[in-house]
């Protein structure tokens, strides 16, 4: 009798542990296993490689189109939509460039363009005078109106323009930007390099205090056929931080401090920046 209740208890036992793994392969198949498959599938979807939408790219297309039927002022608009509202844009860089280059080519050439407008000149006139009443610069007028000295004659009609900039270096990007009176973007430079003078700080404001223009021995007066040639340089009230280009003395150069930028871009701001404008420098 007692062999027989061993038997039966025996195989109650083998019943549940039986009923047991039944239940375990039930629960995993029907429950736990699609559950980590689905958070399989949903791990596996993360890492895919999004495709990131890029709205800009339809702003720029639209600028462009502007652009090539010669609609420079709202393409324009257009970038400086792009450019506020889509900085993460691919395009964001090249509308940047473009509207750049479409700026200081409006402000250069004799072509009309917003703040622009003719003077004539008066007995008495010269052309540093002419320059303060413009809030301009004697080499942009002498450039925009192909003269290449200062002499002046009664009745002459000069075009002139208000040049007025703030400046904002970035040190971290090495980049210059020329911001309107308006705050808006104008145009970006690159720094070639930079050095600032021993307890500088690196963030700091300024202004243009002068535009030196000198072969090294001695200044060269505006208007002169060395003018055009000769390197410049302008300088800050803060001392020992101007923007220049090298001068080609390795010697020279390489204890120099300020801010470094190409030859060709500093030709180009020594027209268009004048005594007073803002210098802010920021790290």
């Amino acid at each position: 009798m007692k062999a027989y209740f061993r038997l039966l208890f025996a195989f109650l036992a083998l019943g549940l542990v039986a009923a047991a793994v039944v239940g375990v392969l039930y629960v995993w198949e029907n429950l736990i296993a699609p559950r980590r498959a689905i958070e399989a599938e949903i791990a596996d979807i993360r890492k895919r490689t999004k495709v990131k939408v890029d709205y800009g790219d339809k702003v720029y297309q639209e600028a462009l189109s502007l652009l090539s039927a010669d609609e420079l002022s709202r393409a324009v608009d257009k970038l400086h939509e792009l450019m506020r509202t889509y900085r993460d844009s691919a395009r964001y860089g090249e509308a940047k460039r473009i509207v750049g280059e479409v700026n200081i080519d409006r402000l250069l050439s004799k072509a009309p363009a917003p703040g622009k407008g003719d003077y004539i000149v008066q007995p008495g006139d010269v052309l540093t005078r002419i320059a303060q009443k413009a809030k301009s610069t004697v080499g942009y007028i002498m450039h925009v109106n192909g003269r290449m000295g200062s002499g002046l004659q009664r009745g002459d009609q000069l075009i002139v323009s208000p040049l007025e900039f703030s400046i904002l270096i970035n040190l971290s990007d090495k980049t210059l930007t020329l911001r309107s009176a308006e705050d808006k973007f104008f145009k970006e430079y690159q720094l070639a390099s930079y050095k600032l003078p021993p307890s500088t700080p690196s963030s700091f404001d300024s202004e243009i205090k002068s535009l030196v223009v000198s072969t090294g021995a001695r200044l060269i007066p505006v208007g002169t056929p060395q003018y055009i040639a000769a390197p410049k340089e302008l300088r800050c009230r803060r001392r020992g931080v101007p923007l220049r280009a090298l001068s080609g003395d390795e010697e020279k150069d390489r204890y120099a401090t300020g801010f470094i930028l190409p030859r060709e871009d500093i030709e180009e701001l020594a027209l268009i920046i004048r005594p007073g404008t803002k210098v802010h420098v920021r790290k």
